[in-house]
């Protein structure tokens, strides 16, 4: 009986995709304009084309001029989960402008805020309808729109309705993908109310708002540093330290951060452990001096071919060999971000897409999606392209100045050596010993065996004295 009925669903499933596709093709046939547009789009993606649905969607939106009706808003959802919002942001703004849509003008808030326009940003996303599903992301935005502008009682109370917002519908969402999209958008407003709270230097209450973040959050590995840097804050320098040789654990790999041996140093550096802070600068110089000016040469070599970091990126992906350590190490970190999955994900379902329609036949209407799906593909390249050349330029500016950084570290050192020397101070003292280990009722003694446990990563702590 259940296989019967498995084979029905299954059955009347893959009719309603036959019937959707070929209301699509009727109205591609015998109409065009806006009108036409609409029904395209609504029909390709209950047929599951929503890349093939796309650039239809992109005319309609251009020439439409009154606002999108119901089935087209809740159908547009559908498209942009599998889609992305970024090939909607190549419209031009007076066209996004015009649509009095919730999920367009999110899109709009979204292009102005990665152009640092903020007020325009902000003027978006206030008007998206609070009944719309994507409403918490809307929340996200403006948040973080009040965090960089310094206003950080306004971005807690948004990071605080983003949170429940976003529990709230993951709990009623049945899309496994759209669950995890919003779980993850609640972690990441959970990581805004801990910023704000160290922005505004309660970095007690800070301590506390990121252990709300689930280790098995996409989220968590980054915040991990953040985490680390608070403790330094509150003077808690053994915490900071245990924190950051959790980033050592091979899971762990695909981080890339100079500033982490930065912040490392700093710490040796207020217990005045001297012999530790020069270590951690010896090491970090020859390990990265001259691969720094070989990536400096390689950037400024290949300019802003899109192409080239396209390729370079996703041949990484398949056979795992890059020019030196240091390109690699940045490589495993764009290949692992959230960003890149996402952006490749959507690539790669659109070749899926592709091939789907190239089997069905060579009809005009399949000539014309496939057409549809290249100027898709082409675009996904040159976002993926642009996204790397963007992470390499990033890295290198993070590792030029923490090499800087760590050279002032260094000079430090010297002085102070220098002064205890003065003050006939001795340089040695007891290695480590429980007594200076912090802990409160909830956290235990546990050796570090030389093994990361995925549950004691970020749990780490040195017992390290102070030797001022």
């Amino acid at each position: 009986m259940f296989h019967r009925l498995a084979f029905l669903i299954i059955f009347l499933s893959l009719n309603l995709q036959a019937q959707s596709i070929g209301n699509a093709q009727k109205i591609w046939e015998s109409s065009s304009g806006a009108a036409s547009w609409r029904g395209i789009v609504i029909n390709l993606v209950r047929a599951g084309y929503p890349f093939s649905a796309l650039p239809f969607m992109k005319n309609y939106l251009i020439q439409n001029r009154s606002a999108i009706d119901s089935e087209l808003d809740e159908v547009f959802e559908d498209l942009i989960a599998a889609t992305g919002i970024r090939p909607f942001e190549t419209l031009p703004d007076n066209v996004l402008g015009q649509s009095r849509s919730s999920v367009v003008r999110y899109i709009l808030a979204k292009k102005h805020f990665r152009k640092a326009r903020w007020s325009q940003a902000l003027e978006e996303v206030q008007r998206v309808n609070a009944n719309h599903s994507i409403y918490p992301y809307a929340v996200h935005l403006k948040a973080a729109i009040h965090s960089i502008q310094g206003n950080n009682q306004e971005a807690r109370s948004d990071y605080q309705d983003c949170v429940n917002y976003s529990r709230s519908r993951s709990n009623g969402e049945s899309n496994l993908a759209k669950r995890h999209q919003m779980l993850a958008n609640r972690d990441m407003c959970l990581a805004g109310l801990a910023r704000t709270a160290f922005n505004i230097k309660d970095h007690a209450a800070a301590d506390l708002l990121y252990l709300d973040i689930p280790k098995s959050s996409p989220v968590w590995p980054t915040i991990l540093f953040e985490e680390a840097w608070n403790s330094y804050y509150l003077n808690n320098y053994n915490r900071t330290l245990g924190k950051l040789v959790s980033y050592k654990a091979p899971v762990f790999d695909f981080i890339f951060n100079p500033e982490i041996e930065i912040l490392k140093a700093l710490s040796y550096l207020k217990l005045c452990l001297y012999n530790d802070v020069n270590k951690t600068a010896e090491d970090f110089f020859s390990k990265n001096m001259a691969p720094a000016k070989s990536l400096r040469q390689f950037i400024v070599s290949h300019g802003s071919d899109y192409n080239y970091y396209y390729k370079l990126a996703t041949s990484y992906e398949q056979n795992k060999v890059a020019k030196d350590l240091l390109v690699q190490n940045i490589l495993q970190s764009i290949v692992k971000d959230q960003a890149w999955i996402e952006m490749r994900a959507a690539y790669l379902q659109a070749m899926l897409e592709f091939g789907k329609i190239r089997d069905s036949g060579s009809s005009r209407f399949n000539i014309a999606l496939m057409t549809n799906i290249k100027e898709v593909v082409g675009h996904y390249q040159i976002l993926l392209g642009s996204y790397a050349q963007s992470q390499f330029q990033e890295k290198y500016n993070q590792l030029s100045t923490s090499l800087q950084d760590m050279s002032f570290i260094k000079l430090e050192v010297l002085s102070r050596k220098k002064q205890s020397l003065y003050e006939s101070k001795s340089l040695e003292g007891k290695r480590g010993d429980i007594k200076y280990i912090d802990r409160n009722e909830k956290q235990y003694f546990w050796d570090f065996d030389g093994e990361f446990w995925a549950d004691e990563l970020g749990d780490y702590v040195f017992a390290l004295g102070s030797e001022c």
